[in-house]
């Protein structure tokens, strides 16, 4: 049951903690279900209505992904790596098994191993990219507990051709990022902003791997395409609408998306986001346009996004959808708010307020102001001063200045906003589906979505660490 009406809500600073651990809980609930092979992980346990009772590549390298990141894990270490070894040796199925695409872009599998031998929506070539992303990352912690035999015999071999999960995607990974593919919604075949995120990501990180696994060829090559990518990324810039296109280059399809402003662009720069390797971070200045026009967008689509606060005054940003076209619902009826994509503004606004703190120094563009400008009106009752602050194209706020503390608070402000619309929308017992009813508020669609668990930990992993008013 949704808790759509259960306001006043519980403080954040109370609440998150309590639902992080609970979507911790229910989305290691998903790994290795008792009817499917070790190390698969679940989308979801619905089988009907929509049946997603199945491994998507996708989706599973990115529970995987979160719980090596995090600093929050429930659960002791020998059972987390009994986990994301099984996770490995399932990986090497899928990589291996006859598929109908015929390659690594294969985008689900059964849970016992098989895969998906029905027509769908393939190949889908961010997979590769994502699990190379997530494994490469679970490295860091294997060579400091000096399992570099593990490493190298399992996950990064050296050899050409390679039967070592990380650079058997990262080798399929740099030569097929430039074929069409379908995008990470299933719909649209072509060239899409995030799966070249995902892309990039696992080519630059990679090919640190590589060089440290003394393989320079593969990190030279690795490198290469890495630039080649974002070489061609300014491909998706809209000149005329100010904003990022989420797909170029379509083959086919869906021509009723006529707007190609997506979600998915926020998505692919928060879950493409590289410390070491940073490229379209989360505070670019065309992914904070593309932010705007996206919350612009969506705010008076939903009527549910009526409620604009709590009864005791906090804000209450609106439910984001995956594109304002949109016109899937397995329940019928119109297209509805997900959780995973109003979880993505979320962790953006937090990575942002960061990032800018990070940086020292925020300068004002034509692209940034208006969603800068938003954040300054959030913090007005959190940031103290004589005399109404401002911004204009062209200044550069330095970090001793008020400004600086009202837009990086502000932001943190924002992403409160749009976790109190997946707090309010959420069942008491801190369960999660895929949807919410865009008129009552209430769940729907697939039940205990381990993507939508994943970005409530990811959003909450980001608000932690960022200036928010817990006061």
């Amino acid at each position: 049951m949704s808790n759509s009406t259960a306001f006043p809500l519980q403080a954040l600073k109370e609440w998150t903690p309590l639902s992080q651990r609970t979507a911790f809980e229910k989305a290691i609930a998903n790994i290795s279900p008792p009817d499917g092979h070790p190390g698969s992980v679940l989308a979801s346990p619905s089988t009907v209505d929509p049946n997603y009772y199945f491994h998507w590549v996708r989706d599973a390298a990115r529970t995987m992904r979160t719980l090596v990141a995090t600093d929050y894990l429930p659960m002791d270490m020998d059972r987390f790596d009994a986990a994301i070894k099984s996770y490995v040796e399932f990986s090497k199925i899928n990589q291996t098994v006859p598929t109908l695409s015929n390659s690594l872009g294969e985008p689900k599998f059964y849970v016992t191993g098989p895969a998906y031998d029905l027509p769908w929506g393939r190949p889908q070539n961010d997979g590769p990219a994502e699990r190379a992303i997530a494994l490469i990352r679970w490295i860091n912690l294997l060579m400091k507990e000096n399992e570099s035999d593990y490493v190298v015999q399992v996950l990064y071999d050296g050899e050409e051709p390679s039967s070592s999960v990380i650079k058997a995607d990262l080798d399929f990974v740099g030569h097929h990022w430039q074929d069409a593919c379908f995008c990470l919604w299933e719909e649209v075949n072509g060239t899409h902003f995030y799966t070249r995120m995902q892309q990039r990501t696992a080519l630059r990180e990679g090919a640190a791997l590589a060089t440290l696994l003394r393989d320079p060829g593969a990190a030279a090559f690795y490198n290469v395409q890495a630039q080649n990518i974002e070489n061609d990324m300014d491909r998706f810039w809209d000149v005329q609408n100010n904003r990022l296109k989420t797909t170029i280059d379509q083959v086919g399809g869906l021509n009723y998306k006529y707007s190609n402003l997506d979600i998915a662009i926020i998505l692919g720069s928060c879950y493409g986001y590289s410390k070491n390797f940073p490229f379209y971070p989360p505070h670019n200045d065309r992914v904070l346009a593309t932010a705007y026009a996206l919350h612009q967008a969506f705010l008076p689509l939903y009527p549910i996004n009526s409620i604009t606060q709590t009864p005791d005054g906090n804000a209450v940003f609106p439910g984001i959808g995956r594109y304002q076209e949109d016109t899937y619902n397995p329940n019928g009826g119109k297209a509805n708010p997900w959780f995973l994509c109003t979880l993505a503004m979320s962790s953006l606004c937090y990575l942002s307020s960061k990032l800018f703190i990070n940086d020292k120094v925020i300068n004002i563009t034509a692209l940034n102001i208006d969603f800068l400008s938003m954040a300054i009106d959030m913090a007005a009752s959190i940031v103290s001063r004589k005399k109404p602050v401002t911004i204009n194209v062209g200044d550069s706020i330095t970090s001793k200045t008020t400004t600086f503390r009202a837009i990086t608070m502000g932001l943190a402000e924002m992403g409160d906003a749009y976790l109190r619309r997946v707090q309010y929308h959420g069942a008491s017992d801190g369960s999660l589906s895929e949807q919410f009813d865009l008129n009552s508020g209430f769940m729907l669609s697939a039940r205990d979505l381990t993507w939508s668990y994943i970005a409530l930990i990811i959003a909450i992993d980001e608000r932690n660490g960022a200036p928010v008013n817990d006061n």
